[in-house]
């Protein structure tokens, strides 16, 4: 883990010298989940961002005995979205698929741009990339400088709902513990779960199997230690599992208690979000910020960008035993605020006492009435560098007989509270290629919401086989992607945010 003033440094150097430190391999890992097809959804971003002409992609399997499997080589060289179905491409057991992508040209980012998709007839979960191999042992002494617990995990447990973590073992194959804590606001249970896996091996954990003593319905706050991995970046797919086996998961998020990483200044630090009416729309706000008292504020933004009262909702002090829970189609609803008239919301976090931390983050969490997305996000900090005068976001959409995704691409005018209107060039993607191109004007601080289907008119295949539907926005500096998507028949929900 980096510290965010770190992770400024790294941005600021690369900007001002492109070719210091380069890298030319990126990558990530893609566990095979029983009961779910795992693929992978990519916009070929390394031409459209970069106008990187060539890209090396190579997939490989690797068994449930840490061998390595047959090795395939795509060349990555299109204007298009590219779909690869690893479920199935080898006849043996696999536990993880490694994707590496390289380029004599500097990739920048070592973790590469990729949607993790598993999927069967009665979910769709979909994540970033959040585990991958290091490239070197001066990478490792990098990115593993700072080891901090892992969190930013909804607690759920009933008769119906369980919460599980991934876990991943590195290269090195791992035979050790992870320590699992949950904090109530009255009692706290602690837990050592035996590990002994091959190298990329994985294990499902969980919690109501690991603590047969926590009753249904309990609150609090989940945290994990992994053990620390030479040549590994790993995080945990944290979520909610079902008894048939669906799931809604992402992945977890740092803990950063024990860690004084703090702006200059305390200029409370926010973040805009879409609204959508259809949907459940909460947010869960954990004490994982390094030691801070804060306060944090709601406001809903009307489809006219008229920006309603701010609504004070709870103190967050880090670390403590308490969390920040609200359910926000309920609170708008008490105040009289009409929903289908609310295009966003705002989160602003506020110091009370002390100073501001570099990472305050969220769960943006949107439901159907069965499984939730979660999404991990962070607010946006007043004074973070921006290298580009522009906006370039890009994001994965899904839609099929089964499936319907809603987009919202949402404008926030923090820099530039005078702004009216966000000019945006919107480009639409598939497995063909460029198949739409928008240009639209989002009024400041709104939300243009849509599904993916209808915007598009696109025609639905009668299978369950997911559609892929890339977008890019570009446009304004302080433009964001959403995207949720639901089982139109089991309300199963998952979601992420663009790159």
């Amino acid at each position: 883990m980096k510290t965010f003033n770190d992770v400024q440094k790294t941005r600021m150097k690369y900007h001002k010298e492109p070719d210091l430190n380069p890298i030319h391999r990126s990558s990530l890992m893609v566990p095979e989940i029983q009961g779910s097809i795992a693929e992978i959804s990519f916009l070929n971003h390394f031409l459209l961002k970069r106008n990187y002409d060539h890209i090396a992609c190579v997939i490989t399997p690797i068994g449930i005995d840490g061998k390595k499997l047959d090795s395939r080589l795509h060349v990555i060289d299109e204007p298009r979205v590219y779909r690869f179905t690893l479920t199935g491409i080898s006849d043996q057991s696999v536990s993880n698929y490694m994707v590496e992508f390289f380029s004599s040209k500097n990739l920048f980012i070592p973790f590469s741009a990729v949607m993790v998709n598993h999927r069967n007839q009665d979910f769709f979960n979909q994540v970033h990339s959040f585990n991958r191999s290091l490239n070197d042992i001066f990478e490792d002494d990098e990115v593993n400088n700072h080891v901090v617990k892992e969190a930013s995990v909804d607690l759920i447990l009933n008769d119906d709902i369980d919460t599980c973590l991934l876990f991943t073992a590195g290269p090195m194959g791992c035979n050790d513990t992870v320590d699992i804590e949950i904090v109530g606001e009255n009692e706290t249970f602690e837990s050592k779960k035996q590990i002994n896996l091959p190298r990329f091996g994985t294990e499902l954990i969980s919690i109501s199997n690991t603590f047969k003593n926590i009753p249904n319905n309990f609150s609090g706050i989940l945290k994990a230690s992994q053990p620390k991995q030479p040549l590994f970046y790993g995080r945990l797919l944290g979520g909610q599992w079902n008894s048939s086996g669906d799931f809604s998961a992402n992945h977890t998020y740092y803990d950063f208690q024990n860690v004084e990483d703090y702006w200059k200044d305390n200029q409370p630090s926010q973040s805009y979000y879409p609204f959508f009416s259809e949907l459940i729309n909460s947010i869960r706000i954990y004490p994982l910020s390094s030691p801070s008292e804060l306060e944090i504020f709601v406001t809903p933004v009307l489809d006219d960008s008229t920006i309603l009262d701010e609504i004070f909702i709870d103190n967050l002090i880090s670390p403590s035993n308490k969390f920040i829970d609200k359910n926000l189609n309920s609170l708008f609803s008490n105040l009289k605020i009409d929903l289908d008239k609310i295009s966003s919301y705002i989160v602003t976090a506020k110091v009370k006492n002390g100073k501001k931390p570099g990472r305050i983050s969220l769960q943006v969490v949107y439901g159907k009435g069965s499984l939730e997305s979660s999404i991990n996000m962070t607010l946006y900090n007043p004074g973070t560098f921006v290298g580009n005068k522009k906006s370039f976001k890009w994001g994965q959409t899904v839609t099929s007989s089964k499936f319907e995704t809603l987009v919202g691409i949402t404008t926030a005018p923090i820099d530039d509270p005078t702004k009216k209107i966000y000019e945006c060039h919107v480009q639409f993607y598939d497995e063909t290629g460029k198949i739409a191109d928008k240009n639209w004007e989002i009024k400041s601080g709104t939300s243009k919401k849509f599904s993916i289907s209808e915007e598009l008119n696109l025609t639905i295949n009668q299978d369950s086989v997911p559609h892929y539907v890339w977008c890019v926005i570009e446009g304004d500096p302080g433009i964001s992607f959403n995207a949720v998507t639901y089982n139109n028949k089991t309300n199963n929900c998952s979601g992420d945010h663009g790159f």
